[in-house]
């Protein structure tokens, strides 16, 4: 599974992770991709969604770890959550 962040405001893209995540891992999901650009549009100041996600994923009891992806799966541009397994 994965979700598409791009265009999100701040608090729009904290709420639909979150729903995300925690409906993915009820479901059994254990790996999905979340997409939150690298900031290329968000000038000088650098992107904003990309610290953000990884703030906001570090916080989610459901989530194990989480990893850049390969530059085919979006590199710096995504990332891979793992999930834990809701049955333990």
């Amino acid at each position: 599974d994965e979700l598409d962040l791009h265009g999100m405001i701040v608090p729009e893209a904290a709420k639909v992770l979150r729903e995300f995540v925690q409906e993915r891992a009820a479901a059994g999901v254990r790996c999905v991709r979340v997409i939150h650009g690298k900031g290329i549009r968000s000038g000088h100041s650098g992107p904003v969604l990309k610290p953000k996600v990884a703030r906001w994923l570090r916080n989610m009891n459901a989530v194990l770890a989480y990893a850049t992806p390969p530059p085919s799966d979006g590199g710096t541009g995504a990332v891979y959550v793992l999930l834990r397994n809701p049955r333990r």
